[in-house]
């Protein structure tokens, strides 16, 4: 066998890096209309695009399960927050999976903002709460007061994917303001335009800034 004959697929892992650093330039020099829930939309079509890839490689392998979109959720998020911050010029810092203090038991959110040494807010990210349906403010809650503990005013947000197979937020009072959910009750791979989003990522955007 010529192990030269997966070059093509060992060139796509390779080129993803490349195409994710490009596609970041090209996005930093261009406008992104936040009216128009443009930074929404660009999101749930890579999440989209990851889920049926994933759909695919499920058939063609028989798995029992796809591969878990949290963290490339997370990912494409913090991706699209530091196009955000960078082009409201802005001296925030997003970052992922950093510790706000160097200690045992320090919490470790999704992704953090940070003003030089502060932490400004936390975000956390889920693509559904279907298996925490019951638990998730709870949870919530005892997570932003460890965050209090250490950053009084930073603030914390949760970020879901999808409302679909849970029920959703239903009629909780901070949605919108501390919880954001992109889907109503649609699975990512359903999602069409702009008509289907439910709580657009704009509004975090506007509060993170």
């Amino acid at each position: 066998m010529n192990i030269n004959n997966d070059y093509l697929y060992l060139n796509t892992l390779e080129n993803l890096h490349a195409n994710l650093k490009k596609s970041y330039e090209v996005f930093l020099n261009s406008e992104i209309n936040v009216d128009k829930q443009e930074y929404s939309t660009l999101l749930l079509n890579r999440m989209k695009q990851y889920y049926r890839s994933q759909y695919y490689n499920k058939e063609l392998l028989e798995k029992r399960y796809i591969t878990n979109g949290a963290d490339f959720f997370t990912e494409q998020l913090l991706f699209f927050l530091k196009i955000y911050i960078s082009k409201s010029n802005s001296d925030l810092q997003a970052i992922s999976e950093k510790q706000i203090v160097a200690k045992r038991g320090s919490i470790r959110p999704d992704i953090s903002i940070w003003k030089n040494n502060e932490v400004i807010a936390i975000i956390e990210c889920k693509t559904q709460l279907g298996w925490n349906r019951h638990k998730w403010e709870s949870d919530f809650i005892e997570r932003q007061k460890k965050l209090n503990k250490e950053f009084k005013k930073a603030k914390a947000f949760l970020v879901v994917l999808t409302g679909e197979n849970w029920g959703g937020f239903e009629e909780n009072e901070l949605l919108g303001e501390k919880y954001f959910c992109l889907l109503k009750d649609k699975w990512i791979t359903e999602f069409q335009d702009e008509k289907d989003i439910f709580i657009p990522i704009e509004k975090l955007l506007e509060k993170i800034k």
